[in-house]
């Protein structure tokens, strides 16, 4: 499932870039026809990669970022693009792969698709904003979006505020026009985006996957027992044979039955502290949202140290504690499978014998305290209300330098103003390398499978307009390269990750640096001094919430595009507006649609 979504980026690095720091306008032409004729990339865009430092040949490598339909393999998309009859790839690749060679033949053809298929890079990890659209379907959206706006100015003076019958009368016309009989299907969408996929739908998946490991563990356990009723007896092999399979079975169904148990605890305690007690208690609350503020305050203030100082002291040794316990009741049958007399003789007297009643009473009792511990805090507040004031004061930021953009990617924002931005981000994997691209790829499939399942309108997390983003390990794991098309400007787009996802994008980034690099050519950006990504305190926090360190290490990341492609040039809001207007002219007629057909023609 995860691969289709990264399949549909990918980032072609070819090392050895001969050409100079841009490309001829014939190229670029050729590019945009090729792209407009496959009519499957919703994005491309072309930049330079300066060598990595310790190099034999600084060449740069030239990169092609291509942002496709999903279902398309990338042979058969490479294969599509090479062989079309404008050679527009061959120019662009050709001198790389058989220099001097102008009118390639079929021969050429496919020494290039290898050398790109070995050149080629799916995403490690990827966001899809506008799912489930081609670009043939945006672009016929988008005609009858503008097209019922139309109609529906002619048709104001008649209907008024008549929002009913201005529906109505709009949806007749959609029907009765033949441009638009393909859109009496309803648009299509994916599971995880339609309705079918609820919450209950989401979490169907997890609950019957264990229901199915309990099963199948209780049918091998009972394989030995059907054996013996079809056959009769078994004979002394057989016999150690289904001795070996019940015991293995049954202590993986006991492993598994406390391995359920403890994790259900643990997800209870998670929920009731973040849940039930802060919605109870203003107090608990406030503690959290101070703890969570203080962990990524960047300034050394007393109250971050104290509380950073506090998580080690208290958080992490009572985090570990419960990981133990957890560990040790999930792998008890493995144990008693194992060394049986030990566990009976030392370690079973050493644990206390707990009736039912009496661990209900032990719960009690900690809920209890939790109460007494949340109704302390309230007093506290209401009674030192001035030193609680102090100690939740606002969150500060320390700068150590303004913000600095380079001419050249300046350059290319302008480029796009009003139109879908574009970025490319390029920095080092910090050492030890294989560790840090280890963690990185953990959180981006993390990220992506959040995205493929929970955030299907165009969001991730809080942070909206984002078309196509995707992350690459590339260069043998030493360097990490993000592409992103996204609407809006990037002080706003780092804002919304800032403000709303800051915990993935920490996880995204805290792996890497920027080591000094030379520019890929003249007139490009280079890095002159290391520079660290924001230091980040227990894994998620602090890191992007350094928000000035964080938006000039982004910055300093940048490289410009020397090539873009937008086969749609429509913001997500619109895309969706558009597919929504669609689904409302030839849906069933009820207010909620009636609504959503005025607020189409009306935005």
């Amino acid at each position: 499932m995860l691969e289709i979504v990264r399949q549909q980026m990918i980032c072609i690095v070819a090392p050895g870039w001969p050409g100079g720091g841009g490309l001829p306008q014939s190229l670029q032409d050729a590019l945009d026809s090729l792209l407009r004729d496959v009519a499957v990339v919703h994005f491309a865009s072309i930049g330079l990669l300066p060598a990595v430092a310790d190099a034999a040949e600084q060449r740069p490598s030239l990169m092609l970022e291509l942002a496709v339909e999903e279902g398309l393999r990338p042979y058969d998309l490479l294969y599509r693009l090479i062989h079309h009859p404008g050679g527009a790839m061959w120019s662009l690749f050709g001198a790389m792969v058989a220099p001097g060679v102008a009118v390639p033949t079929a021969q050429h053809e496919q020494q290039l698709l290898d050398k790109l298929m070995q050149w080629h890079s799916i995403a490690d990890g990827a966001f899809v904003g506008a799912r489930d659209r081609s670009v043939r379907q945006i672009k016929m959206e988008q005609d009858l979006l503008e097209r019922t706006r139309a109609e529906a100015r002619t048709l104001k003076s008649k209907y008024g505020n008549d929002r009913t019958a201005f529906a109505l009368a709009l949806a007749r016309w959609a029907y009765a026009d033949p441009r638009f009989e393909w859109a009496a299907t309803p648009a299509p969408r994916s599971y995880w985006r339609g309705k079918g996929a609820g919450i209950g739908a989401k979490l169907a998946y997890p609950v019957a996957a264990i229901v199915l490991w309990f099963v199948a563990l209780w049918l091998v356990s009972a394989l030995p027992r059907a054996y013996n009723w079809f056959f009769g007896e078994p004979g002394p092999i057989v016999q150690a044979v289904e001795d070996a399979v019940s015991k293995t079975s049954k202590c993986l169904l006991a492993i598994s039955g406390h391995g359920f148990l403890a994790f259900a605890v643990i997800a209870f305690l998670v929920w009731l502290f973040l849940v039930p007690l802060p919605a109870q208690f203003v107090s608990w609350r406030r503690w959290l949202n101070s703890v969570q503020q203080e962990l990524d305050r960047p300034t050394e203030t007393f109250s971050s140290l104290s509380t950073y100082v506090g998580g080690w002291v208290i958080g992490v040794p009572l985090l570990l504690a419960i990981a133990a316990c957890a560990i040790a009741y999930t792998f008890a049958p493995l144990a008693y499978a194992l060394a049986p007399d030990y566990m009976a003789r030392i370690v079973e007297p050493k644990i206390p014998k707990l009736t039912g009643l009496e661990i209900i009473g032990i719960a009690v009792a900690v809920i209890a305290v939790v109460l007494c511990i949340g109704a302390l805090f309230y007093w506290l507040n209401r009674r030192f209300t001035k030193l609680s004031e102090q100690f939740f004061h606002p969150l500060e930021d320390d700068v150590p330098r303004a913000q600095q953009i380079h001419p050249s990617v300046e350059r290319c924002e302008a480029e796009l103003v009003r139109k879908t931005q574009h970025m490319f981000s390029l920095t080092d994997v910090r050492r030890p390398n294989g560790w840090s691209a280890w963690c990185i790829r953990t959180a981006l499939r993390i990220v992506t499978f959040a995205g493929r399942v929970f955030f299907t309108q165009g969001w991730l997390g809080n942070a909206p307009g984002i078309h196509f983003g995707h992350w690459h390990i590339i260069d043998n794991g030493r360097r990490f390269l993000f592409c992103s098309n996204y609407d809006g400007n990037f002080g706003g787009y780092l804002d919304d990750f800032i403000n709303g996802a800051s915990t993935g994008t920490t996880l995204a980034w805290r792996w890497t640096e920027l080591s000094p690099r030379a520019p890929a050519v003249d007139g490009q950006p280079g890095i002159a001094a290391p520079r660290s990504f924001p230091p980040t305190r227990f894994v998620i926090f602090r890191g992007v919430k350094c928000e000035l360190k964080f938006k000039s290490y982004a910055r300093d990341s940048m490289l410009p595009h020397i090539y873009h492609f937008d086969a749609c040039n429509r913001t997500i809001e619109q895309i969706n507006l558009a597919t929504g207007l669609r689904d409302a002219l030839f849906g069933e007629r009820n207010e909620k649609n009636d609504d959503l057909i005025m607020r189409a023609i009306e935005t």
